[in-house]
């Protein structure tokens, strides 16, 4: 009897130490899943932020220093202009006091040869005899006292008739009418025009008897006297147009 309490006692030992053994083996699953997760944590974190960084690049615009692209009428100023300077230039003034004076017109051959002895801008009025609009700026436009002082003045004033059938010698090359339809046009006035034959347009010559700009559509006075200045100062080179006619605008106050 003895011995069989003996047996029973160490059986259940042994089956108590095997239990706890059991227990202890199977603790040991669950680092792993642990390591997983941190590791998966670890991976995202640099990758999210390398993604955000991307982005801002991508989505930060470039500012460009000056808008391309201005005409008058639309507005003046083809060329882009790559300051803007902190002073305005002063515009000419412009007397009042001769309410009378008028455009000293003349043609283009009068121009060239007035050139070879003072060098001026030339300033083109391209219409035709059946230009309704052209009329107009005849008996407005041009009839105010500062623009025709400013362009007598400052260029060589000329009226050109783009249906005229006179030849004509300008740099260095001879232009003539051509017969269209029941009309026709001067070479010269379609390469002036850069081929857009629209009237009133006026055109805008440097010293050299290059095209700085045409300017097609009706004008009023007081915009003209505006661009006037803004191409008679030079100022095309380096002011947008808008920022001129503003300071202009500001200045005749």
């Amino acid at each position: 009897m003895r011995k069989l309490l003996i047996l029973l006692l160490i059986a259940g030992t042994s089956a108590a130490l095997s239990a706890q053994n059991t227990q202890r083996s199977g603790s040991k699953s669950s680092p792993p899943t642990r390591t997983t997760t941190t590791k998966t944590r670890t991976e995202l974190t640099p990758k999210a932020g390398l993604d955000a960084s991307a982005k801002s690049r991508t989505e930060t615009p470039n500012t460009p220093t000056q808008r391309t692209t201005t005409r008058p009428a639309q507005a003046p100023g083809t060329t882009t202009p790559k300051t803007v300077p902190s002073q305005m230039p002063d515009a000419p003034q412009l007397k009042q006091d001769d309410p009378a004076v008028e455009i000293e017109w003349m043609t283009i051959e009068e121009a060239l040869e007035r050139s070879k002895t003072e060098k001026r801008k030339i300033f083109i009025d391209v219409f035709t005899e059946w230009c309704g609009w052209c009329k107009r700026m005849d008996q407005s436009t041009f009839v105010d006292p500062s623009v025709a002082q400013y362009l007598n003045e400052n260029y060589y004033p000329v009226k050109f008739d783009a249906e005229q059938q006179d030849e004509i010698s300008f740099n260095n090359k001879t232009y003539r009418f051509r017969k269209n339809g029941a009309r026709g046009y001067h070479e010269l006035a379609a390469e002036l025009l850069n081929n857009r034959l629209s009237f009133p347009t006026v055109v805008f010559l440097d010293e050299n008897m290059h095209v700085i700009q045409p300017i097609p559509g009706y004008l009023e006075a007081q915009k003209l006297e505006t661009i006037l200045n803004y191409f008679g100062t030079d100022s095309h080179k380096t002011t947008p147009w808008e920022t001129y006619e503003r300071k202009f605008s500001e200045n005749q106050r």
